[in-house]
């Protein structure tokens, strides 16, 4: 026979056979334990399946801190897909640019008008493989024949327009946009991702991931420059390296 400890068993409740009630205690029914034990473990497996509700706690902060710690949080990836485009209202021309980046070094795309340019940027080394028209673009008309589809690498002076291509870099230039968030912050999604959404009085609009680190994830740009950056593939596996066969465009002044 076994004896249960509690308060004084309610009225009307059914004893479990062979069980006693203590004076000092009330029975409480095997069934009931075993119901709440099932409950708990359903509570806790239903948590594991959706993976819960936390947040890295930005859809509390301020503007002006969202748009720090997107910034602190893209500085510090190890790898980032920046996929954006880019208008100057003072010439109506658009560049778009497909760019992997790993530290100080990327790899990728630019396209101004109808130049498409593939470019590898390691450290202070930056190389470059475009058309004809591309060398003319950038000085180097007397050598567009030779150079035209081959890499070369670029002086200085040809590669300082490609000087942001790195994370610490992009983290720099948008770093002026950021900073001038005051707008409503609100949530929402970006590619199944949740979000927290912020814009400035000029239009621009930020959205930083709300779980994990704060990341930017889409950038809009009103104002100056305006355009979009869409950020992905953070912390993939990125290898760039440079181009074997690239001409010295040095070499050739």
């Amino acid at each position: 026979m076994r004896t249960v400890r509690g308060g004084t068993a309610h009225p009307g409740a059914i004893p479990d056979p062979g069980t006693t009630i203590d004076p000092r205690g009330a029975a409480r029914h095997p069934l009931r334990r075993v119901a709440a034990l099932l409950l708990a473990g359903a509570v806790l497996a239903l948590t594991a399946c959706t993976g819960g509700s936390d947040t890295n706690g930005l859809e509390d902060a301020s503007p002006a801190e969202i748009g720090t710690r997107s910034v602190e949080a893209l500085r510090a990836a190890q790898s980032v897909r920046v996929v954006g485009t880019v208008q100057d209202p003072s010439t109506d021309g658009t560049t778009n640019y497909d760019l992997v980046m790993s530290g100080s070094s990327s790899r990728g795309t630019v396209t101004s008008g109808a130049i498409v340019t593939e470019v590898v940027k390691i450290a202070d080394d930056t190389y470059a493989r475009g058309s004809k028209e591309y060398y003319e673009s950038i000085g180097e008309g007397a050598a567009a024949e030779l150079l035209a589809d081959r890499w070369v690498r670029l002086s200085d002076d040809a590669a300082g327009q490609y000087r942001y291509f790195t994370i610490d870099g992009f983290a720099l230039s948008i770093g002026e946009y950021v900073s001038a968030l005051d707008g409503d912050v609100s949530t929402e999604k970006i590619n199944d991702r949740p979000a927290v959404k912020v814009g400035s009085k000029v239009g621009t609009l930020l959205w930083a991931a709300n779980t994990g680190d704060a990341v930017p994830l889409r950038l809009e740009l009103l104002g100056g420059d305006e355009g979009r950056m869409e950020f992905s593939d953070y912390g993939s596996k990125v290898a760039i390296t440079a181009p074997t066969d690239a001409v010295d465009l040095a070499s050739l002044a």
